[in-house]
């Protein structure tokens, strides 16, 4: 049978890959605004009919990467919160060895021998640091449920 993952190790992995994330949204943000930015020539009044040969192609391609553009920044931001989500979870936490070796696990994306030796302790101390803070963690997202 599968031991079921705990949800503050779920909670806390997500932090690298937001980052990567919201890396990977911004290069697409500035992709988009550079795409409507660099249309080259001036644009022509759009005129609302119903007849496809009154269709202005630049405009519409503009329109595209302005509206990509927004619905990127969205999702930026959506990814923003959550990782704000996760820092705030972890200074939540009260012993400050504990918030040092969530950091430099789930943050810094240390593995526990980098911790061991950065902290001067034995690997059973940090495994028990480590498990402390993240029943805290546990106890922080069943009070901040959203």
């Amino acid at each position: 049978m599968k031991k079921k993952e705990n949800a503050a190790k779920t909670f806390l992995r997500q932090y690298l890959s937001l980052c990567g994330r919201i890396d990977a949204l911004q290069r697409a943000i500035s992709a988009a605004e550079e795409r409507a930015m660099n249309t080259g020539v001036i644009l022509r009044e759009v005129k609302v009919l119903s007849s496809p040969a009154e269709h202005d192609p630049m405009a519409a391609d503009i329109c595209t990467a302005v509206d990509a553009c927004e619905m990127l920044i969205s999702e930026k931001q959506k990814a923003e919160n959550a990782l704000q989500k996760i820092l705030d979870a972890i200074r939540s936490v009260t012993d400050e060895r504990q918030r040092q070796i969530l950091t430099m696990r789930y943050i810094n994306g240390d593995g526990f021998v980098e911790i061991c030796e950065a902290m001067h302790y034995e690997k059973t101390t940090i495994f028990v640091l480590h498990g402390r803070a993240l029943v805290e963690i546990n106890k922080w997202l069943f009070n901040h449920p959203d």
